[in-house]
């Protein structure tokens, strides 16, 4: 049994800037840190623009984390409902129609959460299933794509959302003066995405390009220091261990190979692939891994210089891109993310 890929829609804010930017702004505030002096980090995190909720004087001004929390739950809220009617536009598919609302964030706290925000004010049926995720990180998306396909598997006649919300610029805390906050300052981007899935037996599913087929999820042993948020008076200050690309490089390929040999599938047969791009090391740490060719994580890589890294929505909105393309240039794809557990979340990819 599979799940249907019927369509992604998309959210940026309106305010985009230029990777050189914000790079000159950092030099300034982090001068005489620990991390000043080393703006070269822009210049090859592979980001070249980015989209942000606020302007960039915000950033610097000391905003406490009460102000910036109450202010993602105002940008996230319009932001999940943009990229929702978008998708649900391009499926043909009304909000009516959807029995499960998967939704994931990881840059804001909000009790109650965010799809029961929406299921609030929007015409969702009232028997609407709700599965909200935090904690998962950059793997997010792919975490949430495949408890949708698992459930999917077991009722084949439904259609789903899976939604993605992530203001990672509300997380910024320039007086930490860190290298881990200089990193995100030169990767990190702000978005919403929502795919919309439906089971094999469903009224759209005949529309459906892209399937997922098969899926895996592996936990990293001895991982947990990776990635994550320590949390203080502040707000989240983010954990991001210099020894991420080297781990990635040492277990993908193990973590992937049993999902593709079930399958008989090999890696230079994956079109679409599609990559978290946590950053340009990481997307090389994947591709020497994985042993793949020359230009198969372009999709990831341009997505990384239009958009940073979005966390959990990134893999949605390079799913969109794939989707955008005009034919299946293989019969498998794949769709794959690491965040905090460390863990690797992937899901098989078949085109029709």
């Amino acid at each position: 049994m599979t799940a249907r890929v019927l369509a992604v829609g998309t959210a940026v804010p309106a305010r985009r800037h230029e990777q050189g930017a914000i790079r000159d702004l950092c030099a300034a505030a982090f001068a005489g840190t620990a991390a000043g002096g080393r703006e070269d980090l822009f210049d090859r995190a592979g980001v070249e623009t980015r989209a942000l909720v606020e302007s960039p004087e915000y950033y610097f001004s000391g905003a406490t984390f009460e102000r910036r929390n109450a202010d993602y739950l105002a940008h996230a809220d319009a932001l999940a409902r943009r990229a929702l009617e978008s998708a649900l536009e391009q499926a043909g598919v009304g909000i009516g129609d959807l029995t499960h609302l998967f939704s994931v964030t990881t840059t804001g706290l909000l009790t109650p959460s965010l799809d029961a925000r929406l299921a609030q004010a929007l015409p969702f049926r009232r028997t609407l299933k709700r599965t909200p995720l935090f904690g998962v990180g950059c793997a997010g998306g792919a975490v949430a794509l495949s408890r949708a396909f698992e459930y999917l598997r077991g009722h084949p006649r439904e259609t789903v959302a899976v939604l993605s919300v992530e203001l990672c610029s509300l997380t910024f805390l320039p007086k930490d003066g860190t290298m881990t906050q200089l990193v995100a300052a030169a990767l990190f981007g702000d978005g919403a995405a929502c795919a919309i899935l439906c089971g094999e037996q469903a009224p759209a599913a005949a529309r459906a390009r892209l399937s997922f087929v098969d899926n895996e999820s592996v936990l990293i042993p001895d991982s947990l220091h990776v990635m994550g948020w320590d949390f203080g008076s502040d707000g989240m200050r983010l954990v991001l261990s210099p020894d991420a690309p080297a781990i990635v490089e040492r277990n993908l390929e193990d973590a992937l190979g049993p999902l593709l040999a079930r399958h008989g599938v090999y890696v230079d047969e994956l079109a679409p692939l599609i990559l978290h791009p946590g950053s340009a090391r990481i997307l090389d740490a994947c591709e020497r891994a994985m042993g793949l060719p020359d230009g198969a994580a372009a999709l990831s890589r341009s997505f990384l210089r239009r958009h940073g890294n979005l966390s959990s929505a990134s893999v949605l909105f390079i799913l969109k891109d794939a989707l955008a393309r005009p034919g299946p240039s293989s019969s498998w794809g794949l769709l794959a993310a690491l965040g905090p557990g460390f863990a690797c979340e992937a899901l098989l990819i078949r085109n029709s």
